[in-house]
């Protein structure tokens, strides 16, 4: 029973990371980039993931036209 709550606990504590801002990735771009492309390796999907994309892979305006 001790195992299931040391795991538990332990999962928790792994689970919470910190969400970076917008402004955080726009400031520090690289990160952005291996962020998102460390989220996208391992199929993570988070405000963090987002956030680090929307800087690290631009949406090229010339594109949409």
């Amino acid at each position: 029973m001790k195992i299931y709550v040391l795991l538990l606990t332990s999962l928790f504590f792994v689970a919470c990371e910190q969400t970076r801002s917008l402004e955080f990735y726009e400031q520090n771009p690289q990160i952005a980039r291996e962020r998102s492309l460390e989220c996208r390796d391992k199929s993570i999907i988070s405000q963090d993931c987002v956030n680090a994309y929307k800087v690290g892979f631009p949406k090229d305006e010339n594109m949409s036209k």
